[in-house]
């Protein structure tokens, strides 16, 4: 698992051109264990796939969440990364006075 703070999360549900159903979340955030080059300071945000299960797992975002990856091949054999599980750690605020949000079933 990898502590990360979560900064969104959206879930999705629709039909592919081939009418199989596809539906998951997809979690942006940001973590310390990026590299950078000389090109780029800051934390770049990142993005991920998951299952859809990850959702009702999601406690407070903006928050500190340790998530769970694993491998997959993805076009041409190139390994991606999904989602399989999430922990939630604590709340983060970035602004004084704005909460996290709680997410609506």
């Amino acid at each position: 698992m990898e502590t990360c703070v979560l900064l969104s999360a959206r879930r999705y549900d629709f039909k592919d051109d081939g009418g199989k159903q596809v539906e998951g979340v997809t979690l942006t955030y940001i973590t310390e264990n990026v590299e950078t080059d000389g090109d780029t300071r800051g934390c770049q945000p990142l993005s991920v796939a998951g299952a859809s299960s990850v959702w009702s797992k999601l406690a407070v975002v903006p928050g500190v969440y340790n998530l769970d990856f694993k491998q997959r091949p993805g076009p041409k054999g190139k390994p991606t990364l999904q989602l399989v599980d999430l922990k939630f750690v604590q709340p983060v605020s970035f602004i004084e006075g704005i909460s996290s949000d709680v997410p609506k079933s």
